[in-house]
């Protein structure tokens, strides 16, 4: 069985825990300068459940295959993985299991999704000492095993190579190569400005350096090289815009911007390649846009933007290059 084999051939049934509205969007504001007036407003699609009435369990991570715009979604509190096609329809789910230090396979807890150059999928799992590479049709091909910590995040350069982001206090930052073998890893014990404590995200901005959030240190997004020698820092834990109580998700997209979830102010930022503030999310709560202690983003190169909500129980996806017309919106 492949990652898609469990396709639905009909549409789900009619009920009444079904409503469909048409939505317009238009995002060319999303892109027009600091502060736009709207960020998110609505979204393209979004997802509550692998079933007809059900909601996600905790989900703490998102991914698109960029191959067909698939969308993955770790959830995390059934210990499974599900997917759905790019229009939302439910494609097929499995539980991730993994190995623990005792030799015993167990149902993981999946959390952070990637996928890297080759379209194979990466999955942290918070019951496992590595991150697990799964093939298209969800069988492990490979192991990518840290030297020390427990993996937290992972991110993909655009020449295939990959960072994998540890926690606890001794959080460091460890490369791969396309081929999964490991190139070596950085990152110095602490909180102040280049040190690292429990990164919990990282994004690749481009071929020479990585962003990297962690909601211990004092400044909570950090740019390092790729070799580690610290950039520069944004973001302190006070209050106003362009600061941070809990980053806890993180993208690039193609222009250079950072896009940065703060599950504790419950909200999406903005900001420029230098960590200049742009614009933010409008209101916390369950309408359409909003979030309820997000977890985790993802980007894809046709431009959408998923957001997993763990508290909400729902993914929105979002269109942030081109304006949709007539999307159809499904929710219980």
């Amino acid at each position: 069985m492949t990652r898609h084999d469990a396709r639905r051939t009909t549409p789900r049934p009619p009920t009444s825990l079904l409503a469909v509205m048409a939505i317009v969007v238009g995002v060319a504001s999303w892109f027009g300068g600091s502060h736009a007036a709207t960020l998110l407003r609505q979204p393209r699609l979004t997802l509550w459940g692998y079933s007809v009435g059900a909601r996600f369990s905790q989900p703490q991570g998102v991914a698109i295959d960029p191959v067909d715009g698939a969308v993955y979604v770790s959830n995390t509190g059934q210990h499974r993985i599900e997917v759905f096609s790019a229009s939302g329809r439910p494609l097929t789910q499995f539980v991730h299991r993994v190995t623990g230090d005792d030799g015993i396979v167990v149902d993981g807890s999946p959390r952070s999704l990637a996928f890297d150059r080759s379209g194979r999928l990466l999955v942290v799992d918070a019951a496992a000492r590595y991150v697990d590479v799964l093939d298209v049709r969800a069988r492990g091909v490979a192991r990518l095993r840290v030297p020390e910590g427990h993996p937290t995040a992972v991110a993909v350069a655009k020449d295939g190579g990959i960072f994998v982001g540890t926690g606890g206090a001794a959080s460091k930052v460890f490369r791969f190569r396309a081929d999964y073998t490991a190139d070596g890893g950085w990152g110095d014990p602490g909180t102040a400005p280049g040190a690292l404590r429990e990164v919990v995200a990282l994004g690749v901005l481009d071929d020479s350096t990585i962003a990297v959030a962690c909601p211990r240190t004092d400044l909570a997004i950090q740019v390092f090289t790729r070799d580690g020698r610290f950039v520069r820092g944004f973001g302190t834990h006070d209050v106003g815009d362009g600061n941070f109580s809990m980053p806890c998700g993180m993208v690039v997209t193609p222009d250079g911007r950072l896009w940065v979830l703060d599950e504790i102010r419950q909200v999406l930022q903005v900001f420029g390649g230098q960590g200049d503030f742009l614009t933010k999310s409008n209101g916390t709560g369950t309408a359409l846009g909003e979030f309820v202690h997000p977890s985790s983003l993802a980007f894809d190169e046709r431009g959408l933007l998923a957001v997993a909500d763990r508290e909400a129980g729902r993914v929105q996806v979002f269109a942030v290059t081109t304006p949709l017309v007539d999307v159809t919106h499904v929710q219980p």
